[in-house]
């Protein structure tokens, strides 16, 4: 690629952009906006209302300073006449409580006449508090003409104090006033800016909005127009190119590529119409003669239940001429292909595969001369439940085959079924020459340990039994397989007991 492609797809890809990220910008501009719009009104707002609810705090600081004078007036006069303790004690907490107020006023010269009788009323207090301060220590040394002059001089000095702060709460009162006028208006201008400003910021988010969703959705619209065209079998129109710097671009460049490829389609195909046609008699003949072949196919099948019926009929033939033990034979092998093509995709249950396991057992010892010892201990009580069908007879031919078919002396197969509350279980076990954990591993796992030919009588391998129990029931830890405890092959299939009909007995 030379130096100016490079350049080239650079440049491309800094343009492109999607449309998932035009409207996410979209979105986070506008709450941006918004939300640095709403802070704004919020602080102004705030301070406004801060500065709304400070307007009579001087007036109310000139009132508690007034009521705590009072009280102290009342608790000194009280102590003066009765001298409680109570009444000592509770002067000198609103005395405190004084002081700590008038640290509150101002104490400098200033040109400001407020804060000029701040001061007047300061000094004037503190003058106020030597002088009940005397009263008390001369009522205390029982010094009667003392603190009785002292008390007239501090009630003077209270009622002026009284009159000050009276008369300069009024004055503030009045300029507070002036204040909370001019704020109020000016809280009105607030609200009124802002909600101007949020309509205005609110009309040009919209109308930006719109704007750039209509530069997006406008190439959707003709594309989808050009769709329609194309819909109605007008092939000839190309979808229009806007370059957008997103993916509707791209989608419109793909249209035209693949409409292209239709035409050329559709060229091809018309070339190819006549000789489709030339072929369409040969075809006719080709499938007359598969039908012949077919119905010829059909009449070559064998009946099964005239092959059930000729069993039946052999069956009675032996028991008419005495041969007891050929009859039982027959009447075995009647009854196994019976089961076999009545119940393979039926459901069965436990009572029906265990007779199946009999019959089979059974004419197994008629084709080995009765090598096979069978064995078998079940509990009565779950005979009646259901389960799927030819799931024993697999087992049992597979320890036949693979473990007691070519070992000396006789073969053992034991089975035994029992519950333990929540599963049934059905094991078979055999005295053979036992499994090895790698092959018995593959058959849990559904791979299959042996070939096509390997397979039991009827067509079935044990992966085939292990795949229809775990859909059955819907679990995987139905099936086990593995080295007997003293030797063989030992084989466990796990039946969830709420599948099972009445179980109980």
């Amino acid at each position: 690629m030379t130096m100016r492609g490079r350049k080239m797809n650079k440049k491309r890809g800094r343009r492109y952009k999607s449309i998932r990220m035009k409207l996410l910008e979209i979105f986070v501009l506008v709450v941006a906006v918004v939300l640095i719009v709403n802070i704004y009104v919020y602080f102004r707002l705030n301070k406004t209302i801060r500065e709304i609810d400070s307007v009579y705090s001087s007036n109310i600081q000139l009132n508690e300073l007034s009521e705590t004078l009072l009280n102290l007036e009342d608790m000194l006069g009280q102590y003066l006449n009765t001298k409680s303790s109570d009444s000592l004690e509770s002067y000198y907490l609103y005395e405190q409580e004084y002081r700590d107020m008038l640290e509150g006023l101002n104490e400098g010269t200033v040109n400001n006449p407020i804060r000029l009788a701040e001061k007047n009323i300061f000094n004037i207090s503190m003058t106020y508090l030597d002088k009940t301060t005397d009263a008390v220590t001369a009522k205390r040394g029982r010094n009667v003409t003392r603190y009785n002059e002292l008390y007239q001089e501090a009630e003077q000095l209270y009622d002026f104090l009284q009159t000050s702060i009276h008369s300069n709460n009024t004055t503030v009162f009045l300029k507070n006033s002036q204040k909370y006028s001019l704020l109020r208006t000016s809280l009105n201008y607030v609200v009124m800016i802002s909600v101007v400003l949020l309509g205005a910021v609110a009309a040009v988010a919209a109308f930006w909005t719109i704007v750039m969703t209509r530069s997006i959705t406008k190439p959707l619209v003709e594309l989808a127009d050009a769709a329609n065209e194309i819909a109605r079998g007008n092939m000839e129109v190309t979808f229009p190119i806007v370059e957008t710097g997103d993916e509707i671009s791209t989608v419109a460049k793909a249209c035209n590529k693949m409409l292209d490829s239709i035409r050329e389609y559709i060229r091809t195909t018309k070339e190819n119409y006549e000789r489709e046609n030339r072929l369409i008699e040969n075809e006719l003949v080709m499938k007359n003669d598969l039908k012949e072949a077919q119905l010829k196919y059909l009449q070559a099948q064998i009946n099964p239940h005239f092959l059930f019926n000729s069993l039946n009929a052999g069956a009675q033939l032996a028991m008419m001429e005495g041969a007891e033990q050929t009859c039982t034979f027959i009447q075995n092998m009647a009854d196994f292909f019976r089961y076999n093509v009545r119940m393979m995709d039926k459901d069965t249950t436990l009572k029906e595969e265990l007779e199946l396991a009999d019959n089979y057992v059974y004419i197994l010892n008629v084709r080995f001369s009765g090598e096979i010892h069978y064995n078998k201990q079940i509990d009565e009580r779950l005979l009646d439940v259901s389960m799927p069908s030819m799931i024993l007879q697999p087992v049992i031919e597979n320890s036949v085959n693979h473990g007691i078919r070519g070992m000396e002396g006789d073969g053992e197969i034991s089975l035994f079924v029992y519950s333990d509350g929540d599963y049934i279980y059905i094991k078979v076990t055999d005295n053979g020459t036992g499994i090895e954990p790698e092959k018995a591993e593959k058959i849990m796992n559904g791979e299959s340990a042996h070939s096509q030919q390997e397979r039991d009588s009827a067509g079935i391998g044990l992966d085939n039994v292990i795949n229809r129990l775990r859909r059955y029931y819907n679990t995987q830890d139905v099936f086990y397989i593995g080295p007997g405890r003293q030797g063989g092959t030992e084989t466990v299939i796990s039946i969830p007991r709420e599948r099972g009909g009445n179980m109980d007995g």
